[in-house]
């Protein structure tokens, strides 16, 4: 148990390293991959920051070009490129504008915006003066070039632009420096991951093999235990054999005695039977009342105790003498029961219900004693006034009422409740009434010898089954018997689970 809890410890310990190793990981791989997109994001803002100002400034450059060729030499062919360029120009500062809004930095956001105006300011002064010179008014329109206007005004947008490529540029190199470093610790964490996957492929490896080492100590130390269990159930299995043999002898010494005893306890009582007929009807007169009443006492008692001989030595023969189990309709014997017992069910006007009942293994001879009991006493200790009714019931039993019952597994249950309307006892009294010569009644009342109940219980449990008895005074008895279908012997299956116990 020691060394499981250790283990079971140790492997919790491990798993739990190994969790913790790989959430890490995996916390600080996001984390890097996020850094990493923002980066990216910034950096790919910056280079088309970069980049559409440029494109705007060049834009400005060749606009002011042509209107330069255009104003100075008075050629179309110089318009080309500024017409050109101004249908772009829309579009570039679109973008510009664009870039402003995705500016992390609220100043170069206003600077890129300022330049969108100056950008704007220049354009409109250039295409002014071409207008006018196209107009025929170039009088205005190189006043106007020669103006300081133009020149302020790209000055503006000139020194605009060159804060905002100076940010920018210095915004790319920051991104980038972010980037390497980025890569370095990535690199760093790279290989902090390996050295602890290594070492914890390492512990599982030393882990696996104490493990290893542990089970096969312990197989070892099993099968030692094994061969020791092993001797000592062989010595075991002779001393139940020899038991058993023993018992077996015992029981056939006992039926031998119980047979001899039986007989010549019978011899005796017969002959003072006979005698005391012979008294009783040859010389009646000579005896006075007193005497008769000695003689009928005398008689009555060597009846009673030859009665209890025979009870006793059923009792005694129910495992010695027992019939091997074969297939037994319960309703051929209880019909047959019920026609030993007709003349007495007329006499007392008996109404007798009984369900179908099934086919099982038993001993016949055995079957019919314990129906005939049973019936017996329902029928002897009804009430004076009432007519008695006796019920019985079959009703089969699951393997899971089996189970909740504690009854034998692996055979077929049913159960058998007979229930008649007498005069009922105690229940406190309910085990007391299977024990051998226990009477609940004086001999007065109701004949018999106290053992027919304790004869049922026997056969029941030769059987293997059970029989419980409920009651309340004035309410009749209720008699249930639990009884397998497909059965043998108890004493036959005692023996097979004792060996079979010793095996194990």
């Amino acid at each position: 148990m020691k060394t499981i809890i250790r283990n079971t410890a140790s492997s919790i310990l491990l798993v739990t390293l190994v969790i913790i190793v790989i959430a890490a990981n995996s916390t600080y791989t996001i984390h890097t991959m996020d850094e990493l997109a923002l980066l990216e994001r910034r950096l790919f803002t910056t280079n088309q920051v970069i980049n559409s100002i440029n494109t705007l400034h060049l834009a400005v450059l060749r606009t002011e070009s042509g209107q330069r060729g255009y104003l100075l030499a008075d050629r179309e062919a110089y318009l080309d490129d500024y017409e050109k360029t101004l249908n772009k120009v829309n579009t570039i500062i679109e973008q510009v504008e664009a870039n402003a809004i995705r500016s992390d930095f609220a100043e170069q956001e206003e600077r890129l915006q300022q330049l969108i105006n100056l950008s704007k300011a220049k354009l409109s002064e250039l295409i002014e003066t071409v207008e006018l010179a196209r107009q025929g008014r170039k009088d205005k329109a190189i006043a106007i070039f020669e103006s300081d206007l133009g020149l302020e005004l790209y000055n503006k947008f000139e020194t605009v632009f060159e804060q905002i490529a100076a940010q920018e540029h210095k915004l790319q190199k920051h991104h980038i420096d972010s980037l390497l470093k980025l890569r370095s610790d990535s690199v760093t964490n790279l290989i902090i991951s390996s050295l602890t996957t290594g070492l914890l492929v390492i512990s599982i490896f030393m882990l696996l093999r104490m493990n290893i080492r542990e089970t096969i100590r312990h197989r070892r130390e099993l099968q030692q235990h094994n061969l020791v269990l092993e001797s000592r159930v062989k010595e075991r299995t002779v001393e139940l054999q020899v038991y058993a043999e023993e018992l077996s002898r015992s029981n056939r010494e006992l039926e031998d005695f119980a047979f001899v005893a039986s007989h010549d306890l019978q011899e005796p009582l017969r002959k003072i039977r006979a005698f005391g007929n012979r008294i009783s009807t040859g010389y009646k007169d000579a005896l006075d009342e007193r005497g008769q009443d000695f003689l009928n006492r005398m008689l009555n008692a060597a009846e009673r105790m030859s009665m209890l001989i025979s009870d006793l030595l059923s009792f005694s023969r129910v495992t010695t003498r027992g019939k091997d189990f074969e297939d037994t309709d319960l309703n051929t014997i209880v019909a047959s029961v019920l026609e030993d017992l007709e003349i007495t069910i007329e006499e007392k006007q008996a109404e007798i219900h009984t369900d179908s009942l099934p086919v099982m293994k038993a001993d016949a001879s055995q079957m019919n004693q314990l129906f005939l009991n049973l019936w017996s006493n329902a029928l002897k200790f009804t009430k004076p006034d009432q007519p008695p009714v006796i019920t019985l019931r079959y009703e089969a039993i699951d393997d899971k009422q089996a189970e909740s019952l504690h009854l034998l597994p692996g055979l077929s249950w049913f159960k058998l409740s007979l229930q008649d309307n007498g005069i009922g006892f105690e229940q406190s009294f309910a085990e007391k009434i299977f024990a051998p010569f226990q009477r609940l009644h004086g001999r007065s009342e109701f004949k018999g010898t106290g053992i027919g109940l304790a004869v049922c219980r026997r056969i029941i449990e030769r059987h293997n089954g059970t029989i419980e008895a409920f009651s309340e005074p004035g309410q009749g008895a209720r008699f249930e018997l639990y009884l397998p279908e497909d059965g043998q012997p108890f004493t036959n299956l005692q023996q097979q689970g004792v060996i079979s116990h010793a095996e194990q």
